[in-house]
């Protein structure tokens, strides 16, 4: 009787375990097919478009908000299950506000990567040596960056902590020469009072770099000095012999006599300077008026803010260009071997 017994409980077990281990195969069946599922509405929308679709995140948009904008804009199969992605791996409360490229190709783990990131779209531009604002705002203007009135807005009214700042009138030439010429890459959209600030920020940077302890000029005057050293010389071997020569001439009281100033005063370079705009009345004419002018006429790279710093000992008042194209001057040291080398050079 026991023996039948047993072989009945036997039997039970077995069935028991039959059943679980099916119940389990259907469960791990069910399981990987809902991964299958979750994984596919995980994947691109269409991993062959590569279009280049631009996605901007609000300030203060939802994690809700962002997968809904996704989903309408065919970025991502499915938002729920790019939520609940977000939320398993604690990802959800990381996105950061923005302007986005996606493609169709991207995968929702992907998007959610570069969300997290802020790796925001981007807008490069440069601004050479010697830029003045007028020209800068043109920059601004054609890589839509900001129009021209709300860039001398933000010139004029824009708050900038910074020292040299302080001290200046707030009119249209408030930044002159505090722009510092280089490639930048910002966010798109970026408020254009922010970008100046860049800008600034980076002048403050190599101002420091540059300039000694004890300088001897103030700021403004060692860039206003630094932006016609940049004016006048092409070549960064010759800006300290350039330096020295306007140097030398403040030191006695003599006129600068600076070509670029005149430039500084028209909208356009001229190609030639004439005898008629050495009249012109205006502060920033140095053949007409000793010293500095009122302040920078553009703004001056790092070799021409060093030369004013560190320029070259010579007895140099003068100097003339060379006609070759080559960029490089003759320099002389009194008035008649200047005339005697300019007749050499041809003029």
């Amino acid at each position: 009787m026991k023996t039948i017994l047993s072989k009945n409980a036997g039997r039970k077990r077995s069935k028991v375990r039959l059943l679980v281990g099916s119940l389990l195969v259907i469960l791990l069946f069910f399981a990987g097919m809902v991964g299958a599922i979750f994984h596919h509405q995980l994947g691109p929308v269409n991993s062959n478009d590569l279009e280049e679709h631009s996605f901007v995140v609000e300030y203060g948009s939802t994690p809700g908000e962002i997968a809904s904008n996704l989903a309408r804009e065919n970025l991502i199969k499915n938002q729920r299950s790019f939520l609940l992605y977000a939320r398993i791996t604690g990802k959800i409360n990381q996105f950061k506000a923005g302007q986005y490229i996606f493609t169709p190709s991207h995968s929702s783990r992907e998007i959610i990567d570069l969300l997290i990131e802020g790796r925001v779209a981007t807008e490069t531009f440069t601004i050479p040596e010697g830029y003045h604002l007028r020209q800068i705002a043109q920059v601004f203007a054609e890589k839509g960056i900001a129009e021209e009135e709300e860039f001398w807005d933000a010139v004029k009214n824009g708050e900038f902590d910074y020292p040299f700042l302080q001290d200046l009138p707030r009119d249209e030439r408030r930044l002159e020469g505090y722009l510092f010429p280089d490639t930048y890459i910002i966010a798109k959209d970026m408020e254009v009072e922010k970008v100046l600030d860049v800008m600034l920020k980076r002048f403050a940077e190599v101002y420091k770099k540059v300039s000694p302890e004890n300088p001897g000029l103030g700021v403004h005057d060692a860039v206003t000095l630094a932006s016609i050293v940049e004016g006048e010389s092409l070549l960064d071997r010759e800006r300290p012999l350039v330096a020295s020569v306007f140097l030398n001439r403040l030191e006695i009281g003599m006129k600068l006599d600076s070509d670029a100033t005149i430039q500084y005063l028209f909208d356009e370079r001229k190609g030639r300077v004439l005898y008629a705009d050495l009249e012109i009345d205006s502060p920033y004419n140095t053949y007409r008026n000793r010293g500095l002018p009122p302040g920078p006429i553009g703004s001056p790279g790092e070799a021409s803010l060093r030369a004013v710093f560190e320029p070259a000992d010579t007895d140099y008042f003068y100097f003339v260009a060379r006609k070759d194209n080559s960029g490089e001057h003759v320099f002389a040291a009194t008035f008649s071997e200047h005339v005697r080398n300019k007749n050499l050079l041809g003029y």
